[in-house]
């Protein structure tokens, strides 16, 4: 599956055509999901090396969070999320299609944990 971001500066830079469009109120979600997944595939790396607690990592978790509309500020929700995103930044390359696609089953996973929170909350209130 190949999926591209039309507004992506570098895709237009080469001129690539998207293959599906991504809506525009995704592409922050996407764009900060995928950097996040890249950070920590590095800074998994620098750990691996001997090179810990670099204070130069960013962390884009609460962007993230508020971004996809999780931002409730409890430690379930930050573990959940941190639990998807170390597993997902484990299985990436250095493949734009590949990031793409772990960044998509990301946005995925965390969707469904908002629904599965609002339909908790609609059980317990009604």
């Amino acid at each position: 599956m190949v999926i591209l971001l039309s507004n992506y500066p570098v895709m237009k830079a080469f001129n690539v055509t998207p293959i599906v469009r991504i809506p525009e109120d995704l592409q922050l979600p996407l764009m900060l999901i995928k950097e996040e997944l890249k950070s920590r595939k590095l800074f998994t790396a620098l750990n691996e090396a001997g090179l810990y607690n670099c204070y130069f990592q960013p962390h884009l978790d609460f962007l993230i969070l508020r971004s996809v509309g999780l931002d409730d500020g409890t430690d379930e929700t930050f573990a959940e999320y941190d639990k998807i995103i170390q597993k997902r930044s484990r299985k990436i390359d250095a493949d734009y299609d590949g990031i793409m696609k772990q960044a998509l089953k990301v946005y995925a996973e965390l969707q469904a944990i908002k629904k599965a929170r609002k339909k908790y909350d609609r059980e317990q209130n009604g």
